[in-house]
């Protein structure tokens, strides 16, 4: 099985119950229970957060979304290095996105993965990796 890279905006269709919300559900029940691998980096983790506070979302709710981290199965976390962040202002000249993107793309770089699971859609222009928005 495969990894897929999980961008910020699948769990944010769910916390902030936007117009997705309900198929996003299903898409990050397959990751809950182990039935795909995923990985989303520490920075997005944060920018999630850092979103769901200016969304005024509670306190309570911030430690929920963290804590059923730690309950899925087929979810690795990866720690955002310093060359990440090197690698990413290169990848933001190169491929004329912003820092959050390239942080992004490097995570799925610095993991040998080939596709992404995004509903932004300017991650089609990337030609190095493929953008999908179910499974």
């Amino acid at each position: 099985m495969k990894n897929i890279l999980i961008d910020a905006n699948i769990f944010l269709e769910v916390l902030l119950a936007q117009e997705k919300s309900e198929q996003c559900k299903r898409i990050l029940k397959k990751f809950q229970q182990g039935n795909q691998r995923g990985v989303v980096s520490s920075f997005t983790i944060d920018a999630i957060l850092i979103i769901m506070t200016r969304n005024k979302k509670e306190n309570k709710d911030l430690e929920l979304f963290i804590t059923s981290l730690l309950n899925y199965k087929g979810l690795v976390i990866h720690q955002i290095t310093i060359k990440d962040r090197l690698e990413a202002t290169k990848l933001m000249k190169s491929h004329n996105i912003d820092y959050e993107d390239a942080i992004t793309l490097q995570t799925a770089f610095s993991n040998n993965i080939k596709e992404i699971l995004s509903l932004d859609k300017h991650f089609d222009k990337v030609k190095e990796i493929k953008r999908i928005e179910s499974l």
